[in-house]
């Protein structure tokens, strides 16, 4: 247990640094939260279980604005709702500096609530800690493998909270690892929710990367729609040219300048990016302006090949009566960027007189094209391979993603560049990925409770089991120990028959039937046998003579037990004294065949002394004794015989 904590202790250390530096560098929602994190396992480790579940509950709730921000529905709440609402609370924030992302919101709720349930392994923590390294692990690839083009929403933490938010899960699986590595019910219920919470992930990002696509594919569509609009505005606007330049071959003469302004307002309030419509003459000159305002009156009667020679390519052959041509991006007399479209004016005999010229300001033919756009939606610039010639959009939050579009004005190509405002492509997605992320990281909690009950239930289930089965093997051995107590109470546990007390209990039952005899015997000179062949020897014989007994008194419904020593007694219920005179002469040559000899080969044998009891009341203290006279002078009559005692 010590290593454990001392580790995370070290690893407690390394987070604090790591989250210290973090806040210095940034001050964000995220870096705040991880320091308020670790400031509750610190709690933790101090034992100040109060100050550690208050704190993982106010980071908790400065968390939980942000979680509810990303799976609210955008008819519940808008994105600009939620923006006001940001810039009511921090003057000029944007949404993103108010909420963490994504990933790291839910991982350090996920850290918060496990030390809320004080680290329980009852109560989900462990699937908890698991679900936090998940993520942690995502947003790690994430960051390894990129995206093109890039994710709209910021799902992942920096590189250095990234590595504060390891330091801080292994702290955490340091500390609680050694109460839980040893229980198996853990592991059963962990697993299989660990595996529906990866599922999860892998889904969200799937729809996520899937949903973003399509956004990105709809505003490049978008872009496409402006784009085509534009060339179809500016094909519009040269064919009208084209009639207009043929008109002229009606008059045959060079139009004077009422006829030059009535026919040019038309196609001037029509095209009103037309800076002017001019007619040059074949010497540059030019001679008529509409519509007339100051700075096209400046410019009348100037000739343009002096005043503007950067065109003078373009409308040299316009004048000889060729082609009609268009300058590049040019400077415009009038001032600003402009292409200068010219058209040959010739009589009927096809004779040219000079040339009309219709001058496109840049900034101009912008704003009233986009003037139906929504400027807080994107953010529009027009420009060429050096400068903006023209920008559109109030949007101070440009999105990750720019669409560039080239279209040609004259001989000059010009890009478009549309970047939609990150506001509007936030109300633009949908949060149905997120909603089922965290309604997948819920049922994969329900699962864990669920499967934990049941494993914890089943373990004790086991345990009571094997509990019972011990229990159970307890009382059969204290049964078996019980038994054995009550055996060797009642018999010799050298010979295995009855011992002296059992004899005499049972004797004191059998005493119904009579007559009723009894046989006291004695093995001769066994003290010699131990004293000579050694004591194992004297218990081979004792163990000889009671079987060959117990068999013989068995056979005739008797009882034969080891009354002490090398004496044997025998109870033979209704069996009067001749029969058991037989029994104790058969016995005693039994125990002679038996080949058994004293350390000088002479056999081993027995010598007996018989009582029989027929009448009256039974004392077994007077039969004892005078069987104990009948075996006495068996013996002094040189033994191995069998001798008679009185009836009793």
């Amino acid at each position: 247990m010590y290593l454990p904590t001392r580790l995370a202790t070290w690893l407690l250390l390394l987070t604090s640094a790591a989250a210290a530096v973090g806040l210095a560098y940034s001050l964000s929602l995220s870096t705040i939260t991880l320091f308020t994190s670790i400031l509750a396992l610190w709690a933790t480790f101090a034992q100040r279980d109060v100050l550690a579940r208050s704190l993982a509950a106010l980071t908790l709730a400065l968390l939980l604005p942000g979680l509810v921000s990303y799976i609210t529905p955008e008819g519940w709440i808008s994105t600009a709702q939620w923006q006001a609402w940001a810039n009511g609370i921090f003057a000029h924030s944007r949404l993103e500096t108010w909420r963490a992302p994504l990933l790291v919101t839910l991982t350090l709720a996920l850290l918060a609530l496990s030390l809320l349930l004080r680290q329980r392994a009852r109560l989900g923590a462990p699937l908890l800690l698991a679900a936090a390294l998940l993520l942690l692990c995502t947003q790690f690839i994430d960051r390894l493998i990129g995206h093109d083009p890039p994710t709209l929403l910021h799902y992942n933490a920096s590189s250095g909270t990234l590595l504060a938010l390891a330091l801080l899960i292994a702290t955490h699986i340091a500390l609680v690892w050694p109460h839980w590595r040893d229980k198996r019910y853990v592991a059963g219920a962990l697993w299989p929710a660990t595996i529906l919470m990866l599922l999860a992930l892998l889904l969200w990002q799937q729809q996520q990367r899937h949903m973003e696509s399509a956004l990105y594919q709809r505003t490049h569509a978008e872009g496409d729609a402006l784009i085509t609009r534009l060339q179809s505005d500016i094909q519009a606007h040269r064919q009208a040219m084209r009639r207009f330049s043929h008109f002229w071959q009606l008059l045959d003469d060079v139009p004077s300048a009422p006829q030059w302004a009535r026919q040019a307002a038309d196609y001037h309030t029509d095209f009103r990016y037309f800076l002017n419509i001019a007619f040059i003459a074949t010497d540059s000159q030019v001679t008529h302006v509409y519509p007339p305002t100051l700075l096209n009156r400046n410019i009348q009667g100037q000739r343009l090949f002096e005043a503007q020679p950067s065109g003078r390519q373009a409308l040299a052959p316009v004048l000889e009566g060729k082609s009609a041509n268009s300058t590049g991006l040019v400077e415009l007399l009038q001032g600003g960027p402009g292409i200068i479209y010219y058209w040959p004016i010739k009589t009927a005999d096809q004779t040219p007189v000079g040339a009309a010229a219709m001058a496109v300001s840049i900034p101009m033919l912008a704003d009233i094209l986009f003037a139906s756009l929504t400027p807080e939606h994107a953010t529009l610039r027009w420009h060429d391979s050096g400068s903006v010639l023209a920008r559109f959009g109030t949007s101070t939050d440009p999105g990750p993603w720019q669409h560039h579009f080239t279209l040609t004005l004259g001989q000059a190509p010009l890009t478009l560049t549309r970047q939609p405002s990150r506001d509007y492509l936030l109300s633009q997605m949908p949060r149905l990925p997120s909603i089922g992320l965290i309604l997948g990281l819920m049922l994969a909690y329900l699962l864990y409770l669920v499967r934990y009950t049941f494993k914890r239930l089943g373990e004790q289930h086991r345990a009571m089991r094997f509990s019972n089965r011990m229990l159970q093997l307890e009382i059969e051995k204290r049964s078996e120990l019980q038994k054995e107590v009550e055996w060797l109470a009642s018999h010799d546990e050298l010979t295995g028959i009855a011992n002296r007390r059992h004899f005499l209990a049972q004797a004191s039952k059998l005493t119904h039937s009579l007559p009723l005899s009894l046989i006291l015997c004695d093995i001769d000179h066994f003290k010699r046998i131990n004293d000579q062949l050694g004591h194992l020897v004297g218990d081979d014989y004792l163990e000889a003579t009671a079987k060959l007994g117990a068999t013989l008194m068995a056979q005739h419904g008797g009882l034969f037990a080891r009354y002490g020593g090398e004496e044997f007694v025998a109870w033979l219920p209704a069996a009067d004294h001749q029969h058991a005179l037989a029994i104790a002469e058969q016995l005693r040559r039994q125990v002679m065949a038996l080949s058994l000899t004293h350390a000088d080969d002479t056999p081993l044998t027995l010598s007996a002394g018989v009582v029989t009891h027929t009448q009256g009341e039974v004392d077994m203290t007077h039969l004892m004794q005078a069987a104990d006279e009948a075996l006495y002078r068996a013996k002094e009559q040189g033994r191995n015989c069998v001798q008679s005692a009185k009836t009793q």
